[in-house]
């Protein structure tokens, strides 16, 4: 057999095991006791391997031939299994089978292991031994995730939690809050991962493992950075490197460097973001980690970019596409693509930002798509682990009703006066209880009620929309196929109605996406990654992707936004919102009109304002234009059609972003919105 070097199974070891990769050495000691121990007993008098010490020892030193012995801890494994069976001693059954699960995990035969792992769990008795028990329901998860199936991951790791908890036990407390914050800091999920990763760092001080506690700080400040809490990840990393430095830890070391560079990178001093990730990426040649020297030499390559040097910096970039690409990491592929538009717009080369802004912006829409599917599932599996332990504290209350009335009969027989005490006094008690239950069930089912009423809202909206804008252009496009295929006309007509049928398949597109974000925005419990956003690049970006639609219409743009103006806010976000704007402005603009864009400082907020020489609107119409109970629409200029969704959209968008949005307008002398959103002042 032999171990697995691929990186996803590295990041999950180095975050789930823990220590396992820096405790190597320790091992080994281990490995020699239990030998050592086991000899003893074998040489001693009346030894018999049918006894539960032998077979506990045998289990003991198969779990810790794990990672260097894996040939010897299959065949202990199997032999502790076989003498447990025999011996009906159950214990050691189910650790024999915990330690074959972990062995298939390490060894890459994943379907194997959860297969070994789900015939466990089977075992009426495993509950009897929780830590057997939490050791088992691990490597479920692990095995669930090596197979990119994050519910069933995130559902056994509550699992093994609820059980440290019932417990009290430290370790797995540990293990587990760090466990489940790595898989949101694996789904992008900073604010979720770093609640699970400060439950674990004060579970962390009670062990006193100076290890763990670097890998804890280390964890936490490359997401305080993602959140933008520098200070707080300044802290934590100094923290981390003494640490480490001191307990001679090079693996956690080299990561923390990375660290670091991205800490420098973030505040723009891209000379010591550059040390710091070169340090980062001499260490990491020992290692054979992809994602993370993806990282670093991403990290290489906009520090580079910072420092005016793009060919080293399109070099370092470059080749961090191909390791992105290579590990299927395609929110890093997109970042990478984007930084690559912007050397090549630095160079004045159109044609190639054009394709990397091409690119970028497809992996932006479909990463998008992606993480809300996952966000869909995991919110399934949150719900449904919820709604298992909600009928099992239920069918425990049941249990200990029952018992109670057991408790009753006995005592009635005996004691009948005091019975009747009793009785009526449990039944005022209960009587309140019920009461109460009843009012706090009808404030739920209100709360219900209320949720329901917005779903059947959002509902109809939908309907309408799918209904009536966008099922023309598809039957439309339906029809010219249909006389393309089968008239001898009908490359005629599909040559002269082509054009037009592009348009409005474009404006579905648009639609669709407006739909998307605005479905997302609905979504209770949704979380926005708040960043500095340079508002002159992203408008550029937007523009760029407008230009053929400019260009038709001979529209001249006024773009009049200041270089070193930038916001607080959600990167996706923002772009939906200006995208909506823009796309509004342009379609009820005549040709050869004119739209300005413009900003500027207002107390903490920054002033961004599109304005247009359009067609305008009555102060009736500006009314309707966010309104929920009204769906107000107009053709533009070039009779472009409109779905009524995108304004709400955005005024929802700026609203989650600490922003606010003032529409002004006339008939026949253009409209203008004023979006304020918080400002950058760095």
């Amino acid at each position: 057999m032999h171990s697995i070097s691929n990186y996803k199974h590295n990041f999950l070891l180095f975050a789930f095991i823990c220590t396992s990769f820096f405790s190597a050495f320790a091992q080994k000691d281990s490995i020699d006791f239990y030998h050592e121990k086991i000899s003893r007993l074998t040489h001693s008098l009346n030894f018999s391997e049918n006894t539960p010490e032998y077979i506990d020892n045998l289990n003991q030193l198969s779990y810790y031939q794990r990672l260097i012995e894996q040939d010897s801890m299959l065949v202990n494994s199997e032999r502790a299994l076989a003498l447990s069976k025999k011996n009906k001693y159950i214990q050691g059954e189910l650790e024999a089978l915990a330690n074959l699960a972990t062995l298939y995990l390490y060894t890459g035969q994943t379907d194997k292991s959860i297969e070994f792992s789900l015939e466990t769990i089977k075992n009426p008795e495993l509950s009897s031994f929780p830590k057997t028990e939490m050791k088992i329901y691990n490597i479920l998860g692990q095995g669930y995730y090596f197979k990119n199936d994050y519910p069933s991951t995130y559902t056994q790791f509550l699992h093994t939690l609820a059980i440290a908890e019932k417990n009290s036990d430290q370790f797995h407390l540990f293990r587990m809050n760090m466990n489940l914050g790595t898989i949101f800091s694996r789904l992008e999920d900073n604010v979720e991962a770093l609640k699970y990763y400060a439950v674990a760092f004060k579970h962390v001080k009670n062990l006193k493992d100076p290890t763990k506690e670097a890998m804890m700080l280390s964890n936490m400040a490359f997401l305080n950075i993602e959140l933008g809490n520098l200070n707080q990840a300044k802290i934590e990393l100094d923290e981390t490197l003494a640490l480490l430095e001191k307990n001679k830890q090079t693996t956690w070391l080299a990561w923390t460097f990375s660290t670091l560079g991205l800490y420098y990178l973030t505040l723009n001093d891209f000379d010591n973001a550059l040390v710091n990730y070169q340090k980062s990426l001499d260490m990491h040649d020992e290692f054979n980690d992809v994602k993370a020297k993806a990282d670093i030499k991403y990290g290489l390559g906009r520090s580079y970019l910072g420092l005016n040097n793009l060919v080293k910096a399109e070099a370092n970039i470059n080749e961090s596409v191909m390791l992105y690409a290579s590990s299927d990491y395609d929110t890093g592929l997109e970042k990478a693509y984007r930084t690559l538009y912007e050397i090549s717009k630095s160079k004045d080369d159109v044609a190639e930002s054009l394709k990397y802004l091409e690119l970028t912006e497809k992996l932006s829409n479909d990463n998008f798509k992606k993480k809300n599917r996952r966000n869909l599932t995991m919110l399934n599996a949150k719900l449904n682990f919820e709604k298992e332990t909600e009928n099992l504290k239920a069918q425990n209350e049941l249990a200990i009703n029952q018992q109670r009335k057991y408790v009753k009969w006995a005592l009635a027989a005996l004691f009948t006066s005091l019975v009747i005490v009793f009785l009526i006094l449990n039944a005022n008690k209960r009587e309140k209880l019920l009461n109460k239950k009843l009012a706090n069930q009808a404030k739920i089912l209100n709360k219900n009620q209320e949720a329901l009423t917005q779903i059947n809202s959002n509902q109809d909206r939908l309907f309408s929309i799918v209904g009536h804008d966008l099922r023309g252009p598809i039957i439309s496009l339906n029809e010219i196929l249909t006389l393309y295929l089968e008239d001898p006309e009908g490359k005629d007509y599909f040559e002269k109605f082509a054009p037009q049928l592009k348009e409005d398949l474009e404006q579905v597109q648009f639609t669709m996406d407006n739909l998307l974000h605005w479905g997302k925005t609905q979504m209770q419990g949704n979380t926005i990654n708040v960043r500095s956003i340079s508002v002159r690049n992203e408008l550029d970006i937007i523009l760029q992707l407008f230009r053929n639609e400019i260009n038709k219409k001979a529209i001249t743009i006024n773009n009049q936004v200041a270089v070193n103006h930038s916001v607080f806010a959600d990167l996706q976000q923002f772009n939906v919102i200006f995208r909506n704007l823009i796309n509004n402005a342009i379609k009820f603009t005549p040709n050869e009109g004119m739209i300005t864009i413009k900003t500027k400082i207002k107390d903490k907020n920054l002033v961004i304002q599109v304005s247009d020489t359009g067609v305008g609107m009555t102060e009736s119409d500006v009314q309707k234009l966010f309104s929920d109970t009204e769906n107000f629409s107009n053709y533009g200029t070039n009779l472009e059609k409109g779905t009524g969704l995108g304004l709400r959209l955005v005024k929802a968008m700026v609203i989650k972003n600490s922003g606010e949005i003032i529409v002004k307008s006339e008939p026949n002398k253009g409209s203008q919105f004023i979006v304020q959103l918080p400002v950058d002042i760095a």
